[in-house]
């Protein structure tokens, strides 16, 4: 059996990555930067610290 336990959608806006993060228990967060790899961190942080 499969659950959702996050959604994850990554976008570039101009000269900025947007990840956009939604967990039940959290909600929906975003976070932005200038490179894809720091928004990536932010939201891997993120999600160790929720379900740590």
């Amino acid at each position: 059996m499969q659950e959702l336990i996050c959604n994850i959608e990554f976008d570039q806006e101009d000269d900025q990555f947007v990840a956009k993060l939604r967990t039940e228990m959290g909600g929906l967060r975003e976070y932005t930067s200038v490179t894809f790899e720091e928004v990536l961190n932010m939201v891997m942080i993120e999600l160790q610290e929720e379900f740590a």
